[in-house]
């Protein structure tokens, strides 16, 4: 019923060598529905970014069969750029687990899809029941954590109207594709409706991912980037049968 793909919204300061991040997701009038918790670690110019994700409540428990999920960024810093070498995300549901891992080739350059499902037998022993490896038709050295993580470098005017587009691991499964839009002040007034005022330094985009998040077909989120790099707030505008949903820092 709800698919939920947080990756969007865990960006982090590029001064901190280790930080965590904690998030509430909402789901239109029934309230919270899930928690986000983020860690990210640097040593010795190689980065990680863990995130879980669990459901809060009955309903959306129910909805999702308990879900839980793991994701995985690994990266190098190059030039205070992350760049991510794996991707991963673990999902855990009723009798089912997954794996998708995600692998950038620089040497060919091209990306690399792997996906694993088990399923729990009756003896309570989990038994591989689907696998597939594929090549997929673009290269990224990005996900969708490691670029929002560098979006503060990639954009040097954030308050310029201005479509830029970018490729990363885990978004559209065509071609990787990331659409992010700096708004008109009139569009930008219409957002902090939604996402709240920019304070000094904060700021706000518009961003595509091309890959359904909960019923959303292109997974739009309008989001207000704190100044320290990390989003404040993002909403996945009137999502159907549910209303908003509200992506919240605490």
């Amino acid at each position: 019923m709800f698919k939920l793909i947080f990756l969007s919204i865990l960006p982090f300061t590029l001064f901190s060598k280790d930080i965590v991040v904690n998030y509430t997701i909402e789901f239109g009038i029934v309230g919270e529905v899930a928690k986000v918790h983020s860690l990210y670690k640097e040593k010795d110019h190689r980065y990680q970014i863990d995130a879980y994700v669990t459901m809060v409540g009955h309903l959306a428990n129910l909805a999702t069969n308990h879900l839980r999920e793991h994701h995985i960024s690994k990266g190098k810093i190059v030039h205070k750029k992350r760049i991510a070498t794996t991707f991963e995300m673990l999902k855990h549901y009723g009798e089912y687990k997954s794996t998708t891992l995600y692998r950038a080739d620089s040497k060919n350059h091209k990306t690399i899809k792997e996906y694993t499902q088990w399923k729990k037998s009756t003896k309570n022993v989990y038994k591989q029941v689907d696998y597939y490896k594929a090549n997929l038709n673009y290269f990224s050295n990005s996900d969708m954590v490691t670029l929002f993580l560098n979006l503060s470098q990639y954009i040097s005017h954030k308050s310029k109207p201005n479509h830029y587009l970018f490729k990363a691991m885990g978004a559209d499964a065509m071609n990787g594709r990331v659409d992010i839009v700096i708004p008109t002040k009139k569009r930008a007034k219409e957002m902090q409706k939604l996402v709240g005022k920019p304070k000094k330094g904060e700021w706000l985009l518009h961003a595509a991912l091309h890959r359904k998040i909960y019923k959303s077909k292109d997974g739009e989120l309008m989001v207000r980037m704190g100044a320290d790099g990390i989003i404040q707030k993002a909403v996945l505008k009137d999502i159907f049968m549910y209303g908003d949903v509200r992506i919240i820092r605490e």
